[in-house]
């Protein structure tokens, strides 16, 4: 009976896996000897084999049968310690129980093995391997890891290895144990997994990497990046060349949500693929996207190519985009409206066509070409709305840019103001806008002309705007309607020879002429400061020119009066839209030769507002019997400063001042006796006037 050989344990160190196969290869290849043929079995206790970062314990090899061929070779390891990130897998009670060996190859064809971790394990999963000279295998199948199962190939020759993963089917919710819990959180969903790779030492060549996601529910813990019911594919290949990575993806989301601070998109019914190519510099900290294809089925279609450094975070050194939406509407509410909230362009959507090109240098934009179709703009907060727009913005940071722009459209409305169809031709370049041909606007049956506009931006400031034009007749009636005023006759026109608005303050170069009543208001020297902020200041003075009185006093609840009327307002300064001081008189004007009389109510009204009574040379009783009485004048005036009117009339007399004298039969005459008023009063005396019918005369 032949004997068996049993060796004493070894301990080797190493620094490959590969070499301790070799190692254990070399052992076998020493039981070729002579004393082999009066041995049965050889029984080696190589005990423990470890490199500098990795550790075999208690291996052992048995040959068996050594007079017949093949021979049988069997191998144990009682554990595999690795390192980190990988040294909660533990590998124990490795198995070969199908091992020859054969002219120089190791053969494993039947092996087992348990997968044991702190926080997961898997009973056990089937492996071989196959060792040669040159070459070397090895297969690990139906490892069971959190729901899921998973198969590994792995390939060596000389310095160049391969390595195939294949996991299907992983529960998400299970894999989270395996992941850094303080970082992303998964709740539901499945993973399908298969990665080929391959490589020379340490270094990793190239790989291909795909990946589908089905139902997959999760977020980050700061909440900035979620997904539920997600269904995603991805395919990544990449090739390393001395530390340059070439690579091209492709993303594809079909199904579910998911938000990414602060967008959110619902997939399902919908498609969202990503494509890119491009280089990656490892050493320089650099990405070169060569070329990108964002699509959003039914919204647009984002394209081009960008240098992303990420040394100090990340930073677009240069980019290319070409955007493409033929349903601005979708596109505003998914992409722009996230961005829009709690700023300025809150409530604003917009619809339509359109094409766009961008250039980007330095983290800022440099060239910029958009064209739109069929656009429409509308703001929930009211402040404006754009119907059939349609055009082409050019605009680039060179100062000697000189493409011209284009922009027209149907019907525009700012506030409740709607301007009819128009078009603007403006060159926009660096921080400046400059109207290039004179526009005329549709307005309430009139016309504003636009002859000049610049805007220049200005760091830190308010813009710089000047603009010059004229105003024809535009509806007055029309437009006190639309603002909501006492219904006013007449038209507005006038050339407005300069507006400017520069350091928060506006204002106006020449005269603005309203034409109301069959007279003249003409506006000047109006300024505004803080015009666009919470507490304007506006100042300006006003001259009044033979007002047909009959019909202003028609159009309010005050009585009648016929005649003309003048004045002024001089000095006029307000804040925050309320009169602080200003000069101002309006009265019969000089050599007025129209017809003079007033009603019982407006003398009544007149009287009020001056704190006095009527009284003329007819008997109170008598009054009661006409409807109107004659007027030789009347004037009005007031000297407002720190809240107080200062109230003055056509003449002085001993025991006031007289609003109106009397002329003709039946003449009567109006004396105001309260000089000072109170603005506040004053203001609610005419606002009772305006809104009561109620006359009564003694």
């Amino acid at each position: 009976m032949k004997a068996p050989l049993v060796l004493s344990s070894v301990r080797a160190t190493d620094r490959s896996p590969l070499i301790i196969t070799k190692l254990i290869l070399s052992i076998v290849f020493i039981l070729i000897t002579p004393i082999a043929n009066a041995l049965d079995s050889v029984s080696l206790n190589v005990g423990t084999l470890a490199g500098t970062q990795w550790k075999l314990e208690d291996v052992n090899i048995v040959l068996a049968d050594l007079q017949q061929n093949p021979q049988k070779l069997a191998l144990t390891i009682a554990k595999l310690s690795l390192p980190k990130p990988f040294d909660d897998f533990n590998p124990v009670n490795i198995r070969c129980t199908a091992f020859t060996w054969q002219n120089k190859e190791l053969l494993c064809e039947q092996g087992r093995a348990e997968m044991r971790s702190k926080r997961w394990q898997s009973p056990t999963a089937n492996f071989s391997f196959h060792v040669t000279e040159k070459r070397s295998s090895f297969k690990l199948a139906d490892l069971y890891l959190a729901g899921g199962i998973i198969a590994v190939d792995g390939e060596e020759q000389g310095d160049q290895w391969q390595l195939q993963i294949n996991a299907k089917a992983v529960d998400g919710k299970l894999i989270q144990q395996l992941l850094p819990q303080e970082y992303f959180k998964l709740k539901a969903g499945k993973i399908d997994v298969k990665l080929n790779a391959s490589g020379s030492h340490t270094l990793v060549k190239e790989f291909t990497l795909t990946a589908q996601l089905n139902g997959l529910t999760g977020q980050t813990k700061d909440g900035k990046l979620a997904a539920e019911a997600l269904v995603l594919k991805t395919t990544l290949n990449a090739k390393n060349y001395n530390g340059l990575w070439n690579w091209q993806s492709h993303i594809e989301i079909n199904g579910g949500a998911f938000y990414a601070e602060p967008l959110y998109m619902e997939a399902t019914g919908q498609n969202i693929a990503l494509d890119t190519q491009g280089d990656w510099d490892i050493s320089n900290k650099q990405v070169d996207i060569k070329s990108a294809s964002y699509r959003h089925s039914k919204v647009g279609e984002l394209i081009g190519s960008a240098t992303v450094r990420y040394k100090d975070g990340a930073s677009f050194e240069r980019a290319q985009l070409a955007l493409v939406s033929d349903n601005l509407q979708d596109l505003s509410a998914i992409y722009l409206k996230p961005f829009f909230e709690q700023t300025k362009l809150q409530g604003v959507a917009l619809a339509g066509h359109l094409k766009a090109d961008f250039s980007i240098n330095k983290q800022a934009l440099t060239a910029l070409t958009a064209t739109f179709n069929n656009l429409d703009i509308k703001d929930t907060a009211g402040r404006g709305e754009i119907k059939g727009g349609s055009g082409q913005i050019n605009w680039s940071n060179d100062e000697l840019f000189r493409q011209p722009s284009r922009f027209s459209w149907q019907q525009l409305q700012v506030y409740s103001l709607p301007i009819g169809p128009a078009e603007l031709s403006f060159l926009s370049r660096a921080d400046s806008i400059r109207l290039l041909k004179k526009t005329q606007l549709p307005l309430l049956s009139g016309v504003i002309a636009v002859n000049h506009f610049n805007w220049q931006a200005k760091q830190q400031q308010d813009p710089k705007v000047s603009f010059e034009g004229e105003i024809s007749n535009v509806s007055l009636e029309q437009l006190s309607l639309i603002l909501n005023w006492t219904s006013l006759s007449g038209t507005i026109s006038g050339h407005i020879p300069r507006v400017e608005y520069s350091n928060k303050t506006l204002s106006l170069g020449g005269e603005l002429i309203v034409k109301v009543f069959d007279g003249e208001v003409r506006v000047s020297n109006l300024a505004s400061s803080g015009l666009f902020s919470d507490f304007p200041k506006f100042y300006s003075d006003l001259e009044i020119e033979n007002l047909d009185l009959d019909q202003l006093t028609g159009k309010f609840k005050f009585g009648g009066i016929t005649g003309k009327l003048s004045g002024y307002v001089q000095q006029l300064y307000m804040e925050n839209w309320q009169p602080v001081s200003f000069f101002a008189w309006l009265g019969t004007p000089e050599n007025d030769d129209s017809r003079h009389r007033i009603s019982q109510k407006a003398v009544q009204n007149i009287a009020n507002i001056g704190g006095g009574g009527a009284a003329d040379l007819l008997s109170k009783s008598f009054l009661r019997f006409f409807e109107t009485f004659g007027y030789d004048k009347l004037g009005l005036g007031c000297y407002l400063h720190d809240g107080v009117c200062q109230l003055m009339g056509v003449e002085a007399t001993e025991s006031g001042y007289a609003i109106i004298t009397g002329g003709g039969l039946p003449r009567i005459d109006v004396i105001g006796y309260n000089s000072r008023v109170d603005w506040n009063v004053l203001m609610e005396r005419l606002k009772r006037i305006s809104t009561s019918d109620e006359v009564i005369v003694e």
